[in-house]
């Protein structure tokens, strides 16, 4: 039976509306160091964001400090944080020694709402055994963490739906992530499996929300959610620049195009990366907000056409549906 969709998604006296964006820390392809982009969104009073306990782990000692403060006090002020298992910034960085009793050590003493569970990155070749893979790891690692686990699935694009539906109704998870790379090739692909994946959720009786691991393009996020797909993370808000009007992304230097459309150009209140982050994350939260306002009015696709063209729309509205 189909499941309504839910437009909040509730933890620990945090509400946080849906579909929503958490901008992603990361040290690795980023230009300032981690503990820089969780003072800025701390500074920002952004509403929610995602940190890596790799990062965390890594840094400096006064740099934990200080990263450690920001998360105490922005949860403190009802900033939803999502903590990220750090496999991510383990490969890229080829630091093998990242195993689940480190992320375990963060996961217990850094403060967080939600976090991710340490993922196994080569899953086995079966539904089953990939459910139950990361049913285990989510009990293993809730034992540790101050937040609420929340599992990932890695695996075939073909295996992900009915993996995803063999986790969500053993563990009735409040979010449960996919990377969007697992998805397939494309956007129309992966659009296609998002709604296979929502298929699959909405069998189960409870509405699950899914969340969508490295996605920040605004076209991205606003196809996928419109698909089925709740909740989204990616580092574009502080790789690119986007351009306010089409909500494409640039280059990081190509800022100046368009530094008239917020105040951070003119102000000179920042230096130029931090004034740069400061414009993207002014276009990320109302265009998440009207996006909602969208899906809830049911006024979707004209949100889309706002940022595609007619052609590309046609083509995008045809792989939301279902289509080939």
């Amino acid at each position: 039976m189909a499941q309504n969709r839910t437009f909040d998604l509730s933890i620990a006296q945090t509400v946080i509306p849906l579909p929503c964006f958490f901008p992603s820390v990361s040290s690795v392809k980023t230009n300032l160091m981690p503990v820089d982009y969780v003072e800025l969104l701390d500074a920002a009073a952004h509403p929610l964001f995602l940190a890596s306990a790799f990062d965390i782990a890594n840094c400096l000692p006064e740099q934990r400090s200080r990263i450690n403060a920001v998360l105490s006090r922005s949860k403190m002020r009802g900033t939803a944080i999502l903590m990220d298992s750090g496999n991510y910034e383990g490969f890229w960085k080829g630091e093998l020694a990242w195993t689940p009793d480190r992320f375990h050590e963060v996961a217990k003493e850094s403060e967080h709402h939600l976090c991710f569970c340490y993922d196994n990155q080569e899953p086995p070749n079966s539904s089953e055994a990939i459910a139950d893979d990361v049913v285990s790891s989510v009990l293993r690692d809730q034992e540790y963490a101050l937040g609420t686990v929340a599992p990932i699935i890695h695996g075939p694009t073909e295996l992900l739906p009915s993996a995803a539906r063999l986790v969500a109704e053993q563990l009735f998870p409040v979010l449960l992530a996919v990377p969007e790379r697992a998805l397939g090739n494309g956007i129309n692909a992966r659009t296609r499996t998002v709604r296979q994946l929502r298929e699959a959720l909405d069998d189960l009786g409870f509405y699950c929300p899914l969340h969508l691991l490295g996605t920040g393009n605004p076209l991205s996020i606003a196809v996928y959610a419109m698909a089925g797909a709740d909740s989204f993370d990616g580092l574009e808000w502080c790789q690119t620049v986007v351009d306010h009007e089409t909500g494409k992304l640039f280059h990081f230097q190509q800022w100046d195009l368009f530094k008239d459309q917020t105040d951070w150009g003119s102000n000179g209140a920042l230096p130029y990366i931090q004034s740069a982050l400061m414009h993207n994350l002014d276009f990320y939260r109302p265009f998440m907000v009207d996006l909602r306002k969208a899906l809830m009015a049911d006024t979707a696709e004209a949100f889309l056409r706002r940022y595609a063209p007619d052609k590309q729309a046609s083509l995008l509205m045809n792989a939301i549906k279902g289509g080939e």
